[in-house]
């Protein structure tokens, strides 16, 4: 009986408020593995994180799918038409000057049914203090007015830098929950890190 209760508990205490809610959840993510491991520079946050089964993930498409298993909710993959290196260097390179550019990567494919949800997860790196140019593609291109948008990244100490600010000054009419959840990409592969999403998603000021 003790170990029926203790099993309950357990399933009781992953449950978040959001997977008993009536809230119609999406969770949007950019993310780019590399073959290499990042150095200690918060220029590029998107280090492989290497799964039992041999899968390699993004830190960020990692955390995306732990948010999605949690919540229930779809998820999409926010990808670019002309593929990011997956080398280190090449792809800080590419990065920094994107966004010394101010490119707008075209997208593979736009979110299709964006109004069919209530509440949308968006993750996404941290790339040179910013967030990567993909992001502003998707903000431009999307209207995300009505619909709560709930920012989490990975990053290497700069946390969310601007990036909320730029989110909210590309959709004003969304409601923006700040400040989300912000991974260091050290920490990504911790066996906390489960746990730390669903307390995270438990205290998330969301109603059905």
């Amino acid at each position: 009986m003790k170990k029926i209760l203790f099993f309950l508990v357990i399933v009781l205490g992953s449950m978040t408020a959001i997977t008993a809610s009536a809230q119609r959840v999406l969770v949007v993510y950019f993310s780019q593995p590399e073959e290499v491991k990042l150095d200690g520079v918060d220029a590029v946050s998107g280090a492989s994180v290497l799964l039992k089964n041999n899968e390699v993930l993004g830190s960020t498409q990692y955390v995306a799918q732990l948010i999605q298993q949690q919540t229930g909710g779809d998820i999409f993959r926010i990808e670019t038409a002309k593929p990011y290196p997956q080398q280190h260097e090449p792809l800080l390179k590419y990065a920094d000057q994107e966004m010394k550019n101010g490119d707008r990567p075209i997208l593979k494919a736009p979110i299709a049914n964006l109004a069919d949800y209530d509440t949308v997860f968006v993750g996404y790196p941290i790339w040179w203090y910013k967030m990567p140019m993909a992001m502003y593609s998707l903000f431009e291109q999307h209207d995300f007015s009505g619909k709560t948008i709930v920012p989490f990244t990975t990053h290497g100490g700069s946390r969310f830098s601007d990036s909320l600010r730029e989110i909210a000054r590309l959709q004003p009419d969304a409601r923006l929950i700040q400040p989300g959840l912000a991974i260091s990409r050290g920490d990504v592969a911790s066996v906390d890190t489960p746990s730390e999403v669903i307390n995270w998603l438990n205290k998330l000021p969301l109603t059905p």
